[in-house]
Formats: structure tokens, C-alpha cells, sequence
């Protein structure tokens, strides 16, 4: 890794703890993102790596090297769109190929880490993830007072997230998906025979179908829980095209998953796949 920058603390520097002096550096940072990069190892003081914690003092060396993290903000930032903003709370567009959160110890970009960038001054947090290949919208909320809101809804299930899915198959009518969900693998959920609560159910409608015998399905949740809808559809018979995961080796471009809508009091938001 290359050194992106070298500052040298000043005795009025005594006593400040790393993660706060890094704002001389990095003026335009959130707090979890200078952890995260301390925590990564990009932060040197004195040749050796550190805690958030640590205290300054006079005269150490204090060196940012060049972190993944950094180099491809400016990247993220020029794909990730605010689609809608209200009273506490945002929607950022996230294409495919793009990690949502932070993923720890992993030098690998993310939208969240963008999301002071995007909402200087406003404390984001992230309160929803996509799937690495999923694109649309996310959810911010700003600060932990909206960040609860939102969570009561989503326990409330008045939390409307509407997603749009390219299956294989075409099925004759609308249908409900209930069946519970272990996730306990991260890599791959295990579909249950037993009933989930209601809000973790996945509400399937046919919007239209195509030549090829795939169709495309506008599916609802409300609070969901990992890889739901791409396991749910497949355990249905209707794997979407290009999952990799559930799905079937069809050798498409993407995996054809995409979070359009979402509405819950006070805020409603839409975004348009583009291949609808």
C-alpha cells in the first residue's frame, strides 16, 4: 500500500484520540469511516498500526496509506444516486456489483462508507442491505432516533418494499410465499417447511411474460431477511434469472433482481430498473 498522506502531531494535539485528529486529514469523513480505516490497518502512528482509541502526543507520525476504501469512493459516489429524501430519512440508488455495507476486515468498498459523503452533516445510517448482484434502492435513516422509527414499521410490517424479479417460468396467478427461512449459513439460505410471521412473508404478482418462457414478477415484502425473495422464488419453481446461487447456469449478464419501491409513513420512493 502507498502512503496518501503523513501529519505530524503538534503539542495541542496532546490527548486527542486518532480517530478525531484523522479529521485533519480526511476533513470531510465520518467518525465510522475513520474507525473502519484504523481498524483496517491504514493508520500508522509511528510505523505501527493502532487502536481507535489511542491518544496523541507530540511529535508522533502519523501516516494514511492507500486504502481500497478511498481509492474507489469517487467511483461509488459517481454511481450511487439519492433518489428521494424526506424528514429523516433518504433512498439511494445501488447498482449491481456494488457491496452495500461494510464488510469488516475487507478493504473492498461499500455504499455505506459513502454515506457521509452523501448526507454531509446528518449522521446516515444504513438500514437495509441488497445483495452484492441486487441493485435499487437503500435506505438511510438519519440518525438513531429515525434509525428506531424505521425499525418499529418494519417490526410493524408497514414497511412496503416492492421488488421486480425476472424468473424462470410463468406462473398462472398471484401467490404467497410463507415458508420460514434459515439463514444461519451465510452463504445460502435453507428454505423451511414451517410458516414465518407474516411480516417475513414474500407476496408474488405477475406483471408480464416473455417469449423466452421468463416472465417478470413484482414480489412484496416487508421485513426481509437474507436472500429471501431469491430463495423463496426458486424453492416456487421460478429461480430468477441469473442468480448464481439458486437459480440455473443460463449465462445472463446480471442476476435480474431489483428493489423499486418502498413506502412506509411519511416516505415513499421509486426507482426504475431500466429492464423492466
Amino acid at each position: 500500500m502507498n502512503e496518501i498522506d503523513i501529519l505530524i502531531a503538534a503539542e495541542s494535539d496532546e490527548g486527542v484520540r486518532i480517530d478525531k485528529f484523522l479529521l485533519k486529514l480526511l476533513p470531510d469523513s465520518g467518525l465510522r469511516e475513520r474507525r473502519r480505516l484504523i481498524e483496517n490497518g491504514f493508520v500508522l502512528v509511528n510505523g505501527r498500526r493502532c487502536r481507535s482509541g489511542l491518544k496523541m502526543f507530540s511529535g508522533a507520525e502519523v501516516v494514511l496509506l492507500e486504502a481500497g476504501e478511498l481509492c474507489c469512493a469517487v467511483d461509488i459516489l459517481a454511481q450511487v444516486k439519492v433518489v428521494a429524501q424526506g424528514e429523516g430519512f433518504g433512498a439511494v440508488y445501488k447498482p449491481e456489483g456494488m457491496h452495500s455495507a461494510v464488510i469488516a476486515g475487507s478493504p473492498e468498498s461499500s455504499v455505506e462508507e459513502c454515506l457521509p459523503r452523501i448526507f454531509p452533516g446528518q449522521d446516515p445510517i444504513l438500514v437495509n442491505r441488497l445483495d452484492y448482484l441486487t441493485s435499487g434502492m437503500l435506505m438511510v435513516a438519519c440518525g438513531v432516533q429515525r434509525e428506531n422509527e424505521f425499525r418499529s414499521y418494519e417490526d410493524s410490517g408497514t414497511v412496503d418494499k416492492i421488488y421486480y424479479a425476472k424468473v424462470h417460468g410463468i406462473p398462472e396467478e398471484s401467490f404467497v410465499l410463507k415458508n420460514r427461512l434459515d439463514t444461519a449459513d451465510r452463504k445460502r439460505t435453507k428454505v423451511l417447511e414451517e410458516h414465518a410471521p407474516s411480516e417475513r412473508w414474500s407476496s408474488v404478482e405477475p406483471v408480464k411474460n416473455y417469449d423466452d418462457g421468463t416472465s417478470l414478477l413484482k414480489v412484496r415484502i416487508s421485513k426481509g431477511a437474507r436472500h429471501q425473495i431469491r430463495a423463496h422464488l426458486a424453492h416456487a419453481g421460478f429461480p430468477i434469472v441469473g442468480d448464481p446461487i439458486y437459480g440455473r447456469d443460463d449465462g445472463a449478464e446480471r442476476m435480474f433482481l431489483h428493489h423499486r419501491e418502498i413506502h412506509f409513513p411519511g416516505f415513499e420512493a421509486i426507482c426504475e430498473s431500466g429492464w423492466e
